[in-house]
């Protein structure tokens, strides 16, 4: 099952609306503690206030004459004490324990069992009571509130609060969800563009440059569109000139086999055998030719696609068993193939010879990529080299004073050589001397594109005479890769 894919706007939108709920859950939190202390507060001063203004106004009416007066008939008391709205009792101090009651409000319980001086409380008839009780000359002053009454205040406070809370919440939903979508708009300008353009169209892309976080994506892709297109002209070019040079050996190949079938087809007694046997040598040159080529090339697809995921290295004594193995197989495929040269020899020295100096030498590049590197030097050495003096192959480490050493492989051989401007178009795909010349013109590419994927160089100088190619490897740490083993073929 396919995941949903994820939206940048949900998430803004959800993060947005988190991040404020969070914010104005904590504020409405701090503030309802913060009220709710004050509201209770401010109702046990209004009982304090309330006790002490019933208090300042009893003393004029005579509490020892108010005593001798039926309770029920203290009107004017009860209207001074009932006029706040605070449920209060009004008391003549007898003893400690023994409290006369001359007025008290309808909405207030027997508060005799109030207490002492001071806050408390107490439950009548089910209800609970904030009291508050006052003594002064002889008078006590008991006032009181319900317990349900401030809880209803309480409520009555937080839905004020939450219902412009959550109408805040919905209009913030809504307008960050208007704002995302114009701030993502660029972003879709930018689908919408990409959509609309051709397959082949490398031009940079123009949606979001003027868009600060968008500028570094749109930059990026534009380089990818820049390298993609140098890569496809690269594979076209390369194509190019694969098929042309295929087509040379081919046609070749065509003309040998018809001139032979047609030598064939006269059937006379006196037929050119010869004739027949020339051609059929010329076709079978060119199919080894071909085959020839074939395999560079293929060699060369393998390059390029093995040194951009190959995190191999070579390490110690595996390098000389490379370069020993290189020379081997290139000595032994130019004795086969019949050199002009009938004895010719190669001389390949290691420097140091001692196997122990190179324990601590390491490249980073796999053991079979160096020796095809190496042996694509020593091939086209010893298929140009002329005279008896043997080509020379060198592998030499250079040690490096801060660890920057590197190991160069030095081939040098004795045939016609190259100027100064052929040595740089050597390196070319395909590039040749002239077109009689043997070989496909694609070794020195394969071993420029081996040496480029370690951070190497290949040069290439005239000599007097012939050619001296220098391959520079640089050195690693030895303990940035592990061992893979031994040079293979």
């Amino acid at each position: 099952m396919t995941p949903l894919p994820k939206s940048l706007r949900l998430r803004l939108v959800l993060g947005l609306s988190l991040t404020m709920c969070l914010i104005w859950g904590g504020v409405a939190a701090w503030q309802f503690t913060n009220m709710q202390r004050e509201l209770r507060t401010m109702l046990d001063d209004r009982l304090i206030a309330s006790a002490r203004m019933v208090a300042g106004i009893v003393v004029q009416f005579q509490p020892m004459q108010l005593a001798t007066t039926p309770r029920a008939q203290n009107d004017a008391l009860l209207s001074v004490i009932a006029r706040d709205g605070v449920a209060c009792e009004v008391s003549l101090v007898r003893s400690e324990v023994d409290f006369l009651p001359i007025a008290r409000t309808n909405n207030i319980p027997d508060m005799a069992s109030a207490g002492s001086a001071g806050f408390g409380q107490i439950t009548k008839g089910g209800k609970q009571w904030r009291t508050y009780v006052l003594e002064e000359n002889g008078v006590r002053v008991a006032t009181a509130d319900r317990l349900d009454m401030r809880d209803h205040l309480v409520q009555t406070f937080l839905r004020s609060l939450v219902l412009p809370f959550a109408l805040a919440l919905v209009g913030v939903l809504l307008l960050t969800w208007w704002i995302c979508t114009l701030s993502l708009q660029p972003l879709q300008r930018l689908r919408d563009e990409l959509v609309e353009r051709p397959p082949q169209d490398p031009t940079p892309v123009k949606s979001g440059h003027d868009i600060k976080e968008l500028a570094p994506l749109v930059d990026s892709l534009n380089q990818l569109l820049e390298r993609m297109d140098a890569s496809i002209e690269h594979e076209r070019r390369w194509t190019t000139d694969a098929a042309h040079e295929l087509r040379t050996p081919l046609t070749a190949i065509k003309t040998h086999v018809q001139v032979a079938q047609m030598a064939l087809a006269a059937n006379t007694p006196n037929a050119p055998q010869d004739r027949v046997a020339n051609a059929l040598r010329q076709a079978g040159e060119g199919i080894d030719h071909m085959h020839a080529t074939l395999e560079q090339l293929l060699q060369l697809a393998r390059v390029e696609t093995a040194t951009a995921g190959d995190t191999r290295h070579t390490v110690g004594t595996e390098i000389a068993q490379a370069f020993r193995l290189a020379c081997r197989q290139s000595l032994h495929r130019a004795k086969n193939e019949g050199s002009a040269v009938p004895a010719i020899t190669l001389d390949a020295r290691e420097v140091p010879s001692e196997p122990a100096a190179w324990e601590t030498v390491q490249l980073p590049l796999a053991p079979a990529l160096l020796t095809c590197a190496i042996t694509n030097l020593v091939d086209n050495a010893l298929r140009y080299h002329r005279g008896p003096t043997p080509v020379s192959a060198t592998l030499q480490w250079h040690a490096g004073t801060a660890g920057d050493g590197q190991v160069e492989i030095c081939v040098r051989d004795q045939g016609p050589g190259l100027t100064a401007d052929e040595c740089g178009q050597a390196l070319k795909r395909f590039w040749r001397k002239s077109g009689s010349d043997p070989g496909s013109g694609l070794g020195l590419t394969i071993v420029h594109r081996i040496a480029e994927s370690a951070g190497g160089t290949l040069v290439l100088e005239p000599g007097t005479p012939g050619l001296v190619a220098r391959l520079r490897l640089p050195t690693c740490a030895a303990d940035a890769a592990p061992a893979h083993g031994t040079a293979r073929g």
